[in-house]
């Protein structure tokens, strides 16, 4: 990692959120980083869960000694919990937690749940963009993740079990943590459909996702109009340890589509990076 810090950057940090695994946050975190790095900006991706998935999905060229754990308590040098993937520009914490003992020091700690958010105040000029993936459950890891995040995205299946996990999980535990609100802010959540099949009526069931949570979060929440569909593409570009854009035209569109709508300043360099990469 570049040591100087660039005093005009600002970074902003985005987690990808939900109460229920296996619903693509670890793919979802890696492929929005892997594109904010072609769109030439500097990324750190942070593997916040217990069960490491995002610290594996890139080739790691240097390893650090310290990783999540060092970073959540914000102690030593936050250099050293920062390893360097083989992508110029994209470096990454891993999770080296398995035991998951940090929770119980989040938990001990006053102020355990905020902690992560000072680390990363101090990480802010190093970076553009910090995406953390979270854990896939209602816990004090995750909240951590969640109350350092400009930017909550969540991705949802389309269908009614997950949407009623995302309504009693991931909006329950945003409710939770709003006491907490006058320590730091709770980002703005962008709820995701993800993995859209094309037997399902996927607008239908955004439209009714819409309505059901207007009214759960007194309209904090949004459904996005980018839907993620159901393509092989994903395991292949994991299994490749590239980003999906890279191999795969439709989840090229579909990734600029998606940067594009959580951060509309940058849709007209993805409109010019979708032309010239057809």
């Amino acid at each position: 990692m570049n040591s100087e810090a660039n005093k005009e950057r600002q970074s902003i940090i985005i987690t990808i959120c939900s109460t229920k695994g296996g619903v693509g946050k670890t793919t979802l975190a890696a492929n929005i980083g892997g594109l904010l790095v072609d769109l030439e900006y500097k990324v750190l991706l942070i593997d916040g869960d217990i069960q490491p998935g995002l610290s594996s999905y890139y080739s790691i060229k240097k390893y650090s000694k310290s990783g999540l754990s060092q970073l959540i308590k914000n102690e030593g040098n936050l250099q050293d919990c920062i390893s360097n993937t083989v992508i110029p520009n994209l470096d990454i914490v891993i999770s080296n937690d398995p035991d998951g003992i940090i929770q119980d020091w989040i938990t001990g700690m006053p102020a355990g749940r905020i902690t992560l958010k000072g680390a990363l105040d101090n990480l802010r000029s190093f970076y553009d963009f910090i995406i953390i993936d979270s854990q896939g459950a209602n816990s004090p890891l995750q909240h951590t993740t969640v109350l350092a995040a400009d930017i909550l995205v969540s991705p949802i299946p389309p269908d009614i079990v997950s949407s009623r996990e995302f309504q009693r999980g991931t909006l329950g535990m945003l409710k939770l943590l709003e006491p907490l609100s006058g320590l730091t802010s709770l980002g703005q959540l962008y709820g995701l459909i993800y993995r859209k099949d094309r037997t399902k009526d996927a607008q239908l069931f955004s439209d009714e996702l819409t309505s059901m949570t207007f009214q759960e979060s007194k309209s904090k929440i949004r459904i996005l109009n980018t839907m993620v569909p159901s393509l092989v593409a994903y395991k292949n570009a994991s299994t490749d340890k590239t980003p999906v854009h890279k191999i795969d035209q439709r989840a090229n569109e579909t990734m600029c589509e998606l940067v594009s709508e959580i951060l509309p300043n940058l849709a007209n360099q993805c409109k010019r990076f979708r032309e010239t990469t057809k």
